[in-house]
């Protein structure tokens, strides 16, 4: 099966997540590369007015695989705006997919929303979605630390720790292969 990691990383978390899972996979990696660099506060103003960044034509072509990992950020318990706007542009040629992040934390009811999400943009439910917390990376005391955790940048040392989740996820895509 040939398989396709396509990201969007704002912080470089998730890219490194991508590489990680493209690495494991030996499969082909692409970034959604937006149009205009974006801030903080264009970001969370974007998601407030639900505007939808414009990206670039990607690298790949979707329809060539059989199977798309998504990898983006979730933020306020949506997908980036990013990923939002490939899916979107995406939506006829896209074959079977599954969706990871490395998120900072999560909201009650986010996996559910990430999953309606995932299958109100792109007209199908994914064969797997994962939700990786970079607050299980810390005591638990500072686990609800906001700014704490949404300013951390992962290394590879902390892809490790994920390494059981990571390892079912990829077991899900491959069962459905």
């Amino acid at each position: 099966m040939k398989t396709l990691v396509i990201y969007f990383s704002y912080s470089g978390n998730n890219q490194l997540l991508a590489e990680y899972l493209a690495k494991q996979m030996e499969c082909d990696t692409c970034p959604i590369i937006e149009k205009k660099h974006r801030t903080m506060l264009t970001i969370i103003l974007d998601m407030f007015f639900k505007r939808n960044p414009k990206i670039e034509p990607l690298a790949h072509t979707v329809s060539d695989y059989d199977h798309i990992i998504l990898v983006a950020p979730i933020w306020d318990s949506k997908i980036a705006n990013p990923m939002k706007s490939l899916l979107r542009r995406e939506k006829e040629s896209l074959p079977a997919y599954s969706f990871i992040s490395l998120c900072g934390y999560e909201r009650a009811g986010q996996k559910e929303s990430i999953l309606e999400q995932l299958s109100v943009l792109t007209g199908q439910a994914p064969k797997a979605v994962c939700e990786l917390k970079i607050c299980e990376l810390f005591p638990p005391e500072q686990r609800e630390q906001i700014k704490t955790i949404s300013r951390f940048r992962v290394n590879s040392e902390d892809l490790v720790k994920f390494e059981m989740p990571i390892n079912e996820f990829l077991k899900l895509i491959n069962a459905v292969q």
